[in-house]
């Protein structure tokens, strides 16, 4: 037996692994010189020991819970353990008996170093790599993450490790997804695209691998790695959209688009190339463009080899040819086609039809140059401003007429031309101001200065010029030399005073002639001593009385001017007057209705004259309504700077012919009447600067207008 215990002790000193026995107390009964070797220390200074004295670090450490567990168990162990105080990796195998516990161990340090290294560089690769790793099981959950995966996602580790894959794919993604998993798990590699979700729900996009784990011979998961392609796409998806934009833009466009290669061969046109030209695709693909017309062919060329050198030609208005052979004027834009290495391949046509624009400038052109020659041979002198009051144009007419050439007067401003009196200078400022607001001025009779100082009569008028967005450019100006008309309306006037003169003198002859004869014959009766004395007396009387109203009318008809122009409430002096003549509308069985305006209104007049005007007036009326009725006195505002005064009366009426003989001398419809009441009331109405109207019905009545102005500034200047 002995000799057996010491064969079995020299083959464990010839092993090279360490070994040494354990009794049941823990104590070492045998080491070999490897185990001696491998612990550092000297195998008699071990045998007898207990281990855990010897070696209390291992107490903490899986050695003691491994060979307790053997003892314990009664079964073999196996394991790896790295022990500090050796810096050193064992392997380490320990069979249980009755008696004890037998350990054989060896030193892989340098294995575990190396595998260490190894699995650095993976944990390395796996997690420093730029693309997302991964690992599923084979339900599709998550084993394991890279930091990549949790930037990409949102989601930490912990989380992504209690998920599988499926809430991160997008709805319509999911079916092709799981699929691609499947066929991954049966041993075959899938590369795909997918749309994924981020934690807080935005898109990524992700090239795919998954490839599936073996172990032993047996698929146990999938390894998994995700390249972010999110800019790529949306690069890809924004290039698409840009295609399909310019696509668009290309066959929606109005202007007629086509393009050709460096030969001319047509390769593209579009539908309003197809209408603009008549020509179809199909029946120009692949031949040579056929819209330039033959004389324009050299001219083309050149264009086209222009191109050819990478430079664009913009706006070239130029002709085109149609199928039908008519030809179109249009504005073409020609640029290059370049590939990716800047080489030119083609190029591309874009033209609009301006044949209808050419039409509208050669018309604009037309009436250009007949406006220049009617201003140039207009016989009234014509002068233009810009919007800052500088002559811009002058035609002959306004040379000859005040003697400044038009290059003495170009640029100069209005006030600085020197044929403005200074005594109209305001008038002048008021004109310009109407014509920058936009009015009109037309006829207005004013004065100019000619170069020599002679003072010329003119009729003024004056408009404003707009640009093509309606705003204020300047004005023109055109001045009509009326010295001469002037002379001959003095003239006319004249004639015409003698001509009244005359009808006045028959008139008054006519009028004075009877009560003269009548009171001759009385005087003859006297003289004789026939008749009753008394009664001539009086009739003489009547008839003296007579020509004195005659002559009196006549005064004031020879001096109708206006004495004096004062404010005057024209409410206040229609009141009087009605009160005035109440008395009669009341014996004539006439009721005087007013409606004025509620605001006080105030003209410039002379306060008497106006009084005999609405008193003859107003008296008219009444005298009219033989049977009574209503007498209505309006004021309206004809508008801001008129006034109207309506005089409506419900007598007899006249006819169109009597209403057009009212104002020839001694014409009345009264009994009594001379006929000249109504020419006075309407001359002095005309230098009131007013106007009279009348419009009348038979059996209805009539009524009578009198518009005067509430601001009369030709009155004021005459003060």
């Amino acid at each position: 037996m002995s000799n057996t215990k010491e064969n079995a002790y020299e083959i464990l000193e010839r092993v090279t692994d360490g070994f040494f026995a354990l009794d049941v107390n823990w104590n070492f009964t045998y080491v070999n010189s490897a185990a001696a070797r491998l612990l550092f220390r000297k195998r008699d200074n071990l045998v007898g020991k207990n281990i855990w004295s010897e070696f209390p670090e291992a107490i903490e450490l899986v050695f003691y819970n491994h060979y307790h567990r053997a003892i314990r168990e009664q079964k073999p162990v196996l394991f790896e353990a790295y022990f500090p105080p050796l810096n050193m990796w064992f392997e380490v195998k320990a069979y249980p008996s009755l008696n004890g516990l037998s350990v054989y161990f060896q030193d892989i340090s340098d294995r575990k170093l190396s595998q260490t290294q190894k699995d650095e560089h993976y944990k390395s690769l796996f997690e420093q790599n730029p693309d997302a790793v991964y690992s599923f099981d084979l339900n599709g959950n998550y084993l394991s993450v890279n930091p990549v995966m949790e930037r990409m996602f949102g989601y930490t580790e912990s989380e992504l490790l209690q998920m599988s894959f499926v809430p991160l794919v997008s709805k319509g993604d999911l079916d092709r997804v799981m699929e691609h998993y499947k066929r991954a798990t049966e041993g075959i590699t899938q590369r795909y695209q997918v749309k994924t979700l981020h934690k807080n729900g935005t898109v990524v996009y992700l090239n795919v691998t998954n490839m599936p784990i073996i172990i032993n011979g047996k698929i146990v998961g999938v390894y998994g790695i995700a390249k972010d392609i999110t800019d790529r796409q949306l690069e890809q998806d924004e290039l698409s959209k840009t295609k399909e934009r310019l696509e668009s833009f290309v066959h929606n466009n109005a202007d007629a688009i086509w393009v050709i290669d460096l030969e001319d061969r047509v390769l593209e046109i579009n539908s309003s190339f197809e209408t603009m030209f008549g020509y179809s695709a199909e029946s120009i693909i692949g031949k040579t463009l056929p819209i330039v017309p033959d004389f324009l062919n050299d001219f083309i060329q050149e264009i086209h080899n222009k191109v050819r050198t990478g430079v664009s030609v913009v706006a070239l208005e130029t002709i085109r040819e149609c199928m039908d052979g008519s030809l179109i004027h249009v504005s073409a834009t020609l640029s290059p086609i370049v590939d990716l290495k800047g080489n030119v391949t083609g190029i591309t046509g874009i033209c609009r039809n301006i044949t209808s624009r050419k039409k509208a400038e050669e018309t604009v052109k037309i009436k250009s140059k007949q406006l220049e020659s009617y201003i140039e041979n207009n016989v009234d002198g014509i002068l233009i401003f810009n919007r800052n009051g500088d002559v811009v144009h002058s035609n002959k007419a306004y040379e000859t007429m005040f003697g400044w050439t038009g290059e003495e007067i170009q640029g100069v401003h209005l006030y600085d031309l020197g044929f403005i009196p200074d005594e109209i200078l305001t008038e002048v400022k008021r004109f310009e101001g109407k014509v920058k607001q936009g009015m009109v001025i037309f006829g207005e009779e004013t004065i100019r200065v000619r170069k020599d100082g002679v003072k010329v009569n003119v009729i003024l008028s004056a408009a404003p010029i707009h640009d093509a967005q309606g705003n204020l450019d300047g004005w023109s100006s055109t001045l009509r030399d009326i010295t001469e008309w002037k002379m001959s309306q003095i003239m006319l006037q004249n004639t015409e005073k003698l001509s009244v003169a005359g009808q006045l003198a028959a008139g008054i002859a006519h009028e004075i002639r009877n009560p003269i004869t009548s009171i001759k014959g009385f005087i003859y009766l006297m003289k004789n001593g026939f008749g009753d004395k008394e009664e001539y007396f009086k009739i003489m009387s009547s008839e003296c009385e007579r020509i004195e109203g005659i002559l009196s009318e006549l005064l004031i008809l020879a001096k109708p001017q206006i004495n004096k122009l004062e404010q005057t409430d024209i409410h206040m002096l229609l009141t009087q007057i009605i009160v005035l003549l109440k008395t009669e509308a009341i014996m004539n069985n006439v009721e005087i209705i007013t409606e004025f305006l509620k605001e006080d209104l105030q003209i410039n007049c002379d306060e008497n004259q106006m009084k005999q005007v609405f008193i003859n007036f107003i008296k008219n009326a009444i005298e009219a309504m033989k049977k009574g009725g209503n007498l209505t006195i309006q004021t309206k505002k004809r508008d801001e700077k008129k006034l109207m005064i309506q005089i409506i009366d419900e007598g007899g009426g006249m006819s169109e012919e009597t209403i057009s003989k009212l104002g020839q001398p001694f014409y009345t419809t009264k009994q009594k009447g001379t006929g000249l009441g109504f020419m006075i009331s309407k001359k002095i109405i005309d230098n009131h600067f007013g106007e009279v109207h009348i419009e009348s019905e038979v059996n209805k009545g009539t009524t009578i207008e009198v518009i005067i102005p509430l601001v009369n500034e030709k009155a004021n200047l005459l003060n």
